[in-house]
This record gives structure tokens, C-alpha cells and sequence, in this order.
């Protein structure tokens, strides 16, 4: 359970920085906002602003919030990375698991998050690209996560690992590593196992369902 105090030291804060968010609702310990996210540039120059609704998880603060933009200031087509509903894609949704299994408060959430995902609809309005790196749309983005940020190439070694996991069953750290490897656990791909680990089970069932299914051709 959320320390009472932690929880209004955030509110605090989101009350400091984002000034124009509203406090909509405390069910129990769930802080949610809405309002006008105002966003300016690095020398605190005003670009523009966005009218937004954040609805953090029942299990505030080891859950992931949903933002949603609520004008239909952008257009609601997959490459903006929002949904019909306003839905917002903030990152890949495992990043944000793994940040939240530790804890992720509603300021950090949309310091780190939200306000940047907006900044960067506005560079894509005068850009037509974004500015930071995206991820494909749907399994394609996971791959590619796995690839990038685990270092996991390979859709063998990604059920390989998935599956020590989701049975707890993993080799010693001085045992060769699961990928098959020559190297030791310890040196290979343990700090990926620690990091997936970290990451809801359905998640990872869900995963390893698509690794599977690419092995298999369909």
C-alpha cells in the first residue's frame, strides 16, 4: 500500500509542474488528472497545448497509467501512435511494466512519458516524422524491443528465455547461458531474464505465443 504521505507529496508535485492538470479523482490511493498539458520548448517558450485525461491502475504506484487525448487535436491514425478512443502509446508497453514494477509515481510517469509524447506530436505536425526513435506497430515492435533493447536476435532464444521464466526454471550463473551459447549465464543473457522477469506474466504468455507462432511459420 502507498505511503500517504508519498501520495500527497505527488499530487504536490503534479500540482507544481503541470499546474493546469486537475486532480479528478482519489479512489482510495489512485490519483488521476485531466486538463490542459501546456508544452514549450527548451527555452520555456509556449508551442502549444493539448487537452489530456490520465487514469493511473489500481495498484497505484506499480501500475501502468492511461493517457488519453481528449480533443482530437491529433489524428487518430496508427502512425500517430494513438487510438480511435485517444488512447495514447506512450512507449512499448513492456518499458513501462518494467518501470512500474518498481514503482512509478504519476509526476515521474508524465514527466518521463506523457509530456514528451506530446512535444514530440508537435515536432511530427511541422516534421512529419518524430523526432525520437518508434517502434513498429503490433508484434513487429516487440521484435524489434527484444533485438534493440535485450539484445535478443533470435526468436529461439526469446521462447528459450520466456519459458525459463514463466516455469522459474533457470541454469546456475556459472552454467552455460540458455541461448546455447559457450558463455555463462552471468555473462550472456541474465540481465535480459532479469529484466523480462520484472514484466507481467500475461505479457510474456503473450510473447511467447508470438515467438512461437513466427518459429512455426504461421
Amino acid at each position: 500500500m502507498l505511503n500517504r504521505n508519498m501520495l500527497s507529496d505527488d499530487i504536490a508535485s503534479m500540482k507544481e509542474l503541470f499546474p493546469k492538470l486537475n486532480l479528478i479523482s482519489l479512489d482510495g490511493e489512485v490519483p488521476s488528472f485531466e486538463g490542459e498539458l501546456e508544452i514549450c520548448d527548451s527555452n520555456n517558450i509556449y508551442w502549444d497545448s493539448f487537452q489530456i485525461k490520465i487514469l493511473s491502475s489500481k495498484n497505484y504506484p506499480y501500475g501502468v497509467p492511461e493517457t488519453y487525448e481528449v480533443t482530437e487535436k491529433i489524428e487518430r491514425i496508427v502512425d500517430r501512435h494513438i487510438s480511435p478512443a485517444g488512447l495514447c502509446c506512450l512507449n512499448i508497453h513492456h518499458a513501462l511494466q518494467h518501470h512500474a514494477s518498481t514503482g512509478l509515481s504519476i509526476t515521474d510517469y508524465t514527466k518521463r512519458y506523457v509530456y514528451p509524447f506530446f512535444a514530440n506530436q508537435l515536432y511530427f505536425e511541422q516534421k512529419g516524422s518524430f523526432a525520437s526513435k518508434e517502434y513498429a506497430h503490433g508484434f513487429a515492435g516487440v521484435a524489434q524491443f527484444y533485438n534493440e533493447q535485450l539484445g535478443i536476435t533470435n526468436p529461439i532464444v526469446a521462447t528459450n528465455i520466456l519459458e525459463a521464466i514463466l516455469t522459474q526454471k533457470f541454469p546456475k550463473l556459472n552454467s552455460p547461458c540458455i541461448c546455447g551459447s559457450t558463455r555463462s549465464f552471468a555473462n550472456c543473457h541474465f540481465t535480459a531474464t532479469q529484466y523480462l522477469d520484472s514484466i507481467g506474466r500475461n505479457t510474456l504468455k503473450m510473447d511467447l505465443n508470438y515467438f512461437t507462432m513466427l518459429l512455426s511459420g504461421n
